[in-house]
């Protein structure tokens, strides 16, 4: 569950501390993990005349000595607020050479961890970008822009519907995003991810519609955005479907649907429902309940790194039930009430427990910070949180193949992967194709490490993995 526009948003303008110790004086320096990749920050603090001064770098984006705007500090807690991003900083500081932290921007929030340094800061010469896969002119099939609404007109989605050149009843599909708001090209670190996806398959004779997300592109937002699920996501999918079927060149009998990440959940729902969907593809999806992923995601970010089985099952019981509160309601100020309630007994419970050697950031903070981020969507995590896809894979009796990499930390390859064989079995699916594929990440991208930043890869989209899906497509409508 990323948050793909923070590099772009980030606006440099940060908060000078007032406050009476002096030895907070001198430079700190932190990285925020920013949807796989980590930026580093640099704040230098002075003082002149009983006022405290702070500049502010971001190497990585050559802005050096940027200065800002006014923090408070009481006691050991720092405050700092950042109006013109709708964000700030707050954290404790340990009274010598560390402040633990979470930043906010709008609705993206990390943990930020500042340790004093005395390196000297440079700007880091940024890397051209390379992105080989990115579909270039001319093309040897048809692209046409278009537009349409649902049933009731209260969106309007934006898409492009590319087709096979001189061929005819050709299987198209409908490519579902991952959470989040996207275009409908999948734009993320440059990479043109569903883009890539649908310009390899319509060379391979498979028409594919990618549409622009909710408010988003030439896509309307539509009425309510903060009471959206996947559900209503589900329906965008089928006025999706309704528009293909309106096409005389669409052969009606071999549309399906490409789910990736969330769109691997929604797939199944709209397929489960919807007698005109041929066969789905899930990449990335999930086969195991969302509060299990989210949960897992969560204490990935943080519990540190290589603690005791013991210390794991103390700080993995704290993460997993502070989160649940999302599971019972969609009120902030409920769910902060009672995330307050937990951390106190978890306290009690646990006396001689370290947060800070079991934490990447200590504190009740951290989780009050994701109650702020999802405000505006506490109904969508609900619905997430509280969604077996094993109640729809189980119904499907269409061709499936089911898709995840091995290296993806987001939706986990063998819990998910066999989450959809147990349901589809179960079900007495004869028709599917469940694969783990090897070293490649939650995008479908070859990566050297399950941690290696997306924005770090050349390769959009693992060529195995797009003919894996245009051979199994091809394949599955061939007798139609």
């Amino acid at each position: 569950m990323k948050h793909k526009h923070f590099l772009a948003l980030l606006i440099l303008v940060f908060s000078t501390l007032t406050g009476s110790t002096q030895t907070i004086v001198g430079s700190w320096k932190g990285n925020i993990n920013a949807g796989g990749n980590l930026l580093p920050l640099v704040f230098h603090i002075t003082q002149t005349n009983q006022l405290w001064i702070t500049k502010f770098d971001s190497p990585a984006q050559n802005a050096l000595g940027i200065p800002t705007g006014s923090t408070r500090v009481i006691n050991d807690s720092i405050y700092i607020t950042i109006p013109a991003i709708s964000g700030g900083f707050k954290g404790k500081w340990n009274a010598k050479d560390q402040i633990d932290g979470v930043f906010e921007q709008g609705n993206f929030n990390a943990p930020l961890v500042l340790s004093r340094t005395t390196e000297t800061v440079k700007a880091i010469t940024p890397k051209p970008i390379i992105r080989p896969q990115t579909p270039k002119p001319p093309f040897e099939y048809t692209t046409e822009e278009l537009s349409y609404t649902n049933a009731d007109q209260s969106v309007q989605f934006g898409a492009t519907l590319t087709l096979p050149k001189n061929k005819k009843n050709y299987p198209t599909v409908v490519l579902i995003s991952g959470s989040g708001s996207q275009d409908r090209d999948g734009t993320l670190y440059d990479h043109k991810i569903y883009w890539v996806l649908a310009d390899h398959l319509t060379k391979a004779g498979i028409g594919v519609l990618r549409v622009d997300d909710r408010g988003v592109g030439k896509t309307s937002l539509g009425p309510n955005p903060q009471s959206l699920t996947s559900k209503d996501f589900a329906k965008d999918v089928e006025a999706a479907v309704n528009f293909l079927l309106t096409r005389k060149e669409i052969n009606p009998k071999q549309i399906g649907l490409i789910g990736h990440s969330e769109g691997g959940a929604i797939a199944p729902m709209v397929a489960a429902q919807n007698k005109q969907i041929a066969f789905i593809c899930l990449l990335a999806g999930p086969g195991i309940p969302g509060h299990d992923i989210w949960n897992y995601q969560m204490r990935r970010n943080f519990i540190q790194e290589k603690l005791s089985a013991n210390d794991y099952a103390v700080a993995a019981a704290l993460v997993n039930e502070m989160n649940n509160h999302f599971r019972y309601s969609t009120q902030a100020d409920s769910i902060k009430a009672g995330m307050q309630n937990t951390y106190t007994k978890w306290q009690q419970a646990h006396p001689m427990a370290d947060e800070s050697k079991l934490f990447t950031v200590k504190g009740i903070d951290p989780y009050i910070g994701l109650v702020n981020q999802f405000k505006p969507a506490l109904s969508w995590l609900q619905f997430f949180m509280n969604y077996d896809p094993v109640e729809n894979l189980s119904k499907l009796k269409i061709p499936v193949l089911a898709l995840n990499g091995s290296a993806d930390i987001q939706v986990t390859a063998t819990e998910n992967i066999n989450g959809i064989k147990q349901a589809l079995t179960n079900g007495k699916n004869k028709k599917f194709e469940a694969t783990i594929l090897p070293n490649l990440n939650h995008l479908f991208q070859t990566c050297t490490s399950p941690t290696q930043p997306y924005g770090d890869i050349e390769e959009s989209f693992s060529p195995t993995a797009l003919w894996l899906i245009s051979n199994w497509i091809n394949k599955t409508n061939s007798q139609k």
